[in-house]
């Protein structure tokens, strides 16, 4: 299998092969426990090109700043 992104949310680590393995990854997650953790251990990088980017919360919950949902 061929990964293109490491997805880490809270300190843990996850592969994924696309961007929409991405936001299924992050819809399991509860929007909740970022009240308890903090946002600066959640990123997602591009393995190909070595861009990192910063996960946030909306009013959909969780997303990936600068890349657009699936």
């Amino acid at each position: 299998m061929d990964f293109t992104y490491k997805l880490t949310m809270f300190g843990f680590p996850d592969l994924c092969t696309s961007l929409e393995d991405v936001y299924l990854h992050l819809k399991q997650l509860p929007v909740a426990r970022a009240a308890y953790e903090t946002l600066d251990q959640c990123y997602l990088i591009d393995l190909k090109t070595g861009e990192k980017f910063d996960v946030a919360i909306d009013e959909k919950g969780f997303h990936v700043l600068g890349l657009p949902r699936p």
